[in-house]
């Protein structure tokens, strides 16, 4: 489970290979099987993720 600055907490999932996302502060939401950056906009605060 992810938690975002705000306190929101969410699960994200890999579209392609269906694995966990991590967050990094330097590269930010990824796939660490496939490599896949994803950008999305926190349902809690409205904010980049």
């Amino acid at each position: 489970m992810l938690q975002h600055s705000c306190g929101y907490e969410a699960n994200f999932h890999c579209k392609n290979c269906q694995s966990p996302l991590v967050h990094d502060d330097r590269i930010g939401l990824h796939c660490p099987q496939c490599g896949r950056r994803i950008t999305t906009i926190c349902p809690g605060c409205g904010r980049r993720w």
